[in-house]
């Protein structure tokens, strides 16, 4: 019998690859679709990717009450 607690560990690197393997680049992520492609929870997926936005390039906005949409910046310069 496995112990009690996680046995799966998601990386901040996880939820970036889940970015990087789509076919629109520049299409936003809902934190439930991320966790949906990654087979996690959507806190999970949540809180990795309020982590990256503090650390990386990897920002969000708010387009409803409580819905947040997160994306990586498409630079054209």
């Amino acid at each position: 019998m496995s112990p009690p607690g996680r046995e799966v560990q998601y990386t901040e690197s996880d939820v970036i690859e889940v970015f990087k393997d789509r076919d629109d680049y520049a299409e936003p992520l809902t934190a439930s679709e991320v966790a949906d492609r990654l087979g996690c929870s959507r806190r999970t997926a949540l809180n990795k990717l309020h982590s990256l936005e503090s650390e990386t390039d990897i920002t969000s906005k708010k387009v409803g009450g409580r819905s947040r949409v997160w994306w990586i910046p498409v630079r054209t310069d």
